[in-house]
């Protein structure tokens, strides 16, 4: 920045008044944007919760390092979900979807074909409809970068306002439709359009249990990224009136919950208490629902919730797995439908979590007895260390990419 004042402050002998005057109003403005709050905004994958409390634990830690920043979600959720995820309100807020990523016929089935047809709306001209409008979003907001988790369309928004896209992944929608393809064919196309979309990231923060991203020029790897709860677990549990000597089990289906399931036997619900949270269903009796309204009247986070179970019972999805290490919860994981990430997420879970897997036909017909009673009987559970400052990690990286960008040290 030194050596940009020098030059303007003494230009060129023979340089014209005209050339002067344009380099002075140049610096001025270069003055004016460093001296203005730095605006991010963060597109996210509405493809489960995940992609969201990751996303916005990134802006927590943003907004920890420093308020003076600007927090923009364009993301399809609820206001009040993501106000949960950050802890405060967003500067802005738009339920913007730029993909589907997969369409769901419940929370452990995707609906391949459904799933094509979808795609071709969001990259049809109805799609470049969106991203023309998200550009100018952009662009009229004065946005100085997007961390994008990791809608492949977003990263054309951003192509197109000339704004530098950040990217935070374990995963990317091009490895999933690629493979996927060899059962529903039309989803190739759209795995050649999201690799070239992909294409456009400045810089990849890869997080653990990654695979399949060779769509992305330049990428550094990050720890674990998750919601760390800070509350005595003991402490949540008399909150929620759970102050038995029960083991406490977290069912965490997302929102299909577990649609056309037996429920366990009466036996079962004597030895453990079963917890279920939104956007879970409510399963009733004698299961323990906790509503979104309950948690928030109650000053807690679903990391809270993880922290003070004994045990989590989960598809293996990222989100899930991380708050598990994150807040020492041992796991009872599911089957799921063909997905190129799960073998990744099972090698991953084996290395460094208490756990054991349930059979699909088992979890469907309530036989939950085997695989709870054979990982209770490790209990106390050890669990090994990690590194889980992974919001920290970006967030600092990325202030110090914008600041950079901001000063004109790099270009776009």
């Amino acid at each position: 920045m030194f050596l940009l004042c020098v030059f303007y402050a003494f230009p060129a002998a023979n340089a014209s008044p005209d050339r002067i005057r344009h380099n002075q109003i140049k610096l001025r403005n270069r003055k004016t944007k460093l001296s203005m709050p730095m605006q991010i905004a963060f597109y996210i994958s509405g493809h489960g919760y995940g992609h969201l409390t990751r996303a916005l634990e990134v802006a927590r830690s943003l907004r920890a390092i420093t308020t003076d920043i600007g927090i923009h979600v364009r993301a399809p959720f609820l206001l009040g979900q993501v106000e949960d995820s950050l802890g405060f309100a967003p500067d802005t807020f738009q339920s913007t979807r730029l993909d589907i990523g997969l369409v769901q016929l419940d929370s452990l089935r995707a609906d391949l074909p459904a799933s094509a047809d979808k795609l071709a709306y969001y990259y049809g001209s109805e799609g470049d409809r969106i991203i023309d409008e998200e550009a100018g979003w952009l662009t009229g907001a004065s946005i100085d970068a997007a961390l994008i988790d990791i809608p492949p369309r977003a990263f054309d928004a951003c192509d197109r306002a000339g704004i530098p896209a950040f990217g935070l992944t374990n995963f990317s929608w091009d490895w999933i439709w690629r493979d996927l393809a060899e059962e529903e064919p039309r989803l190739a196309h759209f795995a050649d359009l999201a690799e070239k979309s992909y294409a456009g990231c400045r810089l990849l923060f890869k997080t653990v249990m990654a695979s399949g991203l060779d769509a992305f020029p330049v990428q550094t790897d990050v720890p674990l990224v998750a919601r760390i709860s800070r509350r005595d677990p003991e402490e949540t549990r008399r909150l929620l009136g759970l102050e038995n000597e029960k083991p406490v089990v977290l069912l965490s289906f997302g929102g299909e919950g577990l649609r056309n399931a037996r429920p366990p036997d009466a036996e079962l619900h004597r030895r453990y208490t079963f917890i279920a949270t939104e956007p879970m269903p409510d399963p009733g009796p004698p299961f323990k629902y906790i509503s979104d309204s309950l948690v928030r009247s109650l000053d807690l986070r679903y990391c809270d919730l993880i922290r003070m179970v004994d045990i989590a019972m989960s598809k293996p999805g990222y989100s899930t797995i991380a708050e598990c290490v994150a807040n020492r919860s041992a796991l009872v994981f599911s089957d799921r439908s063909r997905f190129a990430e799960y073998p990744v997420i099972i090698d991953y879970i084996r290395e460094v979590l208490p756990s054991e897997h349930i059979q699909m036909e088992e979890l469907l017909a309530g036989k939950w007895s085997r695989p709870l009673n054979k990982l209770a009987a490790h209990s106390p559970f050890e669990f090994k260390r990690v590194r889980t400052d992974g919001a920290d990690v970006v967030a600092k990286r990325l202030i110090c990419e914008v600041e950079r960008i901001r000063s004109g040290q790099q270009k776009r």
